[in-house]
């Protein structure tokens, strides 16, 4: 395998270590960012992944404050040629050694500018091994990048125990379809595996449906009823969203985190439950903990194996397989090829939406076959039902007919937004300028539920 050399001769990629027992580690050289001119000057940042991102939003790896810096600026990738510095569409450019770049691999000792701050990049020569699944899927996640059989040995370990996991990663990545890989290796397979939305249960009703209640709890509780961590008992619970998690419940889950019991609603006694904790989010805790909204003692007791999946454009190498696999499951002839024009758009395309973005564009390409590169990239939900919307309605009653015009238009309109941003019902409801609840209420009602 070939490395980029850096200008002592010291090779500054990443290279694979195969070992007598067939175990696989991708060794990857000891990197570190930091600033020596600007307004974040000193502030610093290594590789815990094997990707770096830089800006000025709080979920990058190095957060700046430089108004001049874009909020995703740049990233860097550790790849098997090297640490490569790739440009995000930053408003100002990214600078190495003084000439603008797209994108560039890096040698050892380098100087990278950002808006008006000047970063440092240095190589050391010391390792950091990071074990590789020799499996190319867990469960039905698939990936054979190095990234993606990182992840799987983590996984794979972690599911032989009992630990919390915390499954970190945008939307779109596959953290419910991880959780439920994790389920099904570990010896609670046989157990019920059930998946509570933090985010999308009623702020009045969410302790009930954690914890139960008994009946005559609160006004309108006619019946008793078994909470999510009860039901899950002897399998695996998957707290989604945590991180939308009200503050004032947090405290709650800790406890029954730490002491494995719960307490139903209006009952003095507490119920032990045997349960596996999985918990997702797409936000970054620890700026949710900066910022008092999240409690860190309850980050902790999360992370107890903490599992970072990467976007899909970390890992474009993987576009091909992922599709022949979504056209053979979405019913097309596994034989089936794009065309080139329309796999080099696919390859330049940021996948916003990730793998699930990726399965939408290729239902689509098998649906609408005729239509451009470019239409089967960024046609809109809404432009589809458009026909269904401008119909003549003038042989229904008035409010029927209005109705239908409602509903139509609710549809494309929560269509539009979740192709935008990748089906995360956060952001379509902070874009719609809807509560959460509202918003995932109306995607259920119009049957747009992604996950």
């Amino acid at each position: 395998m070939s490395t980029a050399q850096g200008s002592d001769g010291v090779a500054v990629g990443t290279r694979l270590l195969e070992r007598a027992d067939r175990t696989t580690s991708l060794l990857l050289k000891r990197a570190e960012l930091c600033v020596e001119r600007g307004v974040d000057k000193g502030r610093s940042a290594s590789f815990a992944r094997l990707s770096l991102k830089v800006g000025t939003a709080g979920d990058n790896d190095l957060v700046l404050s430089d108004e001049a810096v874009s909020a995703r600026h740049c990233e860097i990738f550790a790849t098997e040629q090297g640490f490569l510095l790739t440009d995000l569409g930053s408003t100002n450019g990214t600078f190495v050694n003084d000439v603008r770049i797209g994108a560039a691999y890096l040698t050892k000792s380098i100087s990278i500018g950002l808006g008006s701050s000047s970063l440092r990049f240095e190589i050391d020569r010391p390792d950091v091994e990071i074990p590789l699944s020799a499996k190319t899927n867990f469960g039905t996640l698939l990936g054979h990048s190095p990234a993606m059989r990182a992840v799987f040995a983590v996984l794979e370990q972690a599911a032989r125990s009992d630990a919390t996991v915390l499954l970190l990663g945008e939307s779109g990545t596959g953290k419910e379809l991880a959780a439920r890989a994790i389920h099904e290796h570990s010896g609670r397979k046989d157990g019920p595996f059930i998946v509570f939305d933090c985010g999308a249960a009623s702020p009045t009703l969410i302790e009930s449906q954690l914890f139960g209640h008994l009946r005559g709890a609160f006004t309108g509780a006619t019946d008793s009823r078994t909470g999510v961590f009860e039901a899950a008992s002897g399998g695996t619970l998957v707290l989604d969203e945590i991180g939308e998690l009200a503050s004032e419940l947090q405290p709650k889950l800790l406890r029954a985190l730490e002491e494995r019991k719960v307490q139903r609603l209006g009952e003095n006694v507490p119920r032990p439950v045997d349960v596996r904790f999985v918990a997702c989010t797409n936000r970054n805790l620890e700026e949710e903990v900066r910022a008092n909204r999240f409690r860190q003692d309850l980050l902790y007791r999360l992370s107890v194996v903490s599992v970072y999946l990467p976007p899909l454009r970390e890992r474009k190498e993987e576009l091909p397989r992922l599709i022949r696999h979504f056209i053979s499951r979405l019913g097309g002839d596994a034989e089936q090829v794009l065309a080139p024009d329309l796999m080099k758009m696919v390859f330049a395309h940021d996948w916003r939406g990730n793998v699930r973005e990726l399965r939408n564009f290729v239902e689509r390409f098998l649906a609408l076959p005729t239509l451009s590169p470019a239409a089967l990239l960024r046609n809109s939900p809404i432009a589809r039902s458009s026909e269904q919307v401008v119909q003549p309605m003038a042989d229904r009653p008035f409010h029927d007919a209005k109705q239908r015009w409602t509903d139509a238009f609710e549809r494309a309109y929560l269509a539009e937004l979740l192709d935008q941003h990748g089906g995360n019902i956060s952001a379509v409801a902070r874009a719609a300028e809807l509560s959460r609840q509202t918003c995932y209420r109306l995607i259920l009602k119009h049957g747009l539920r992604t996950d």
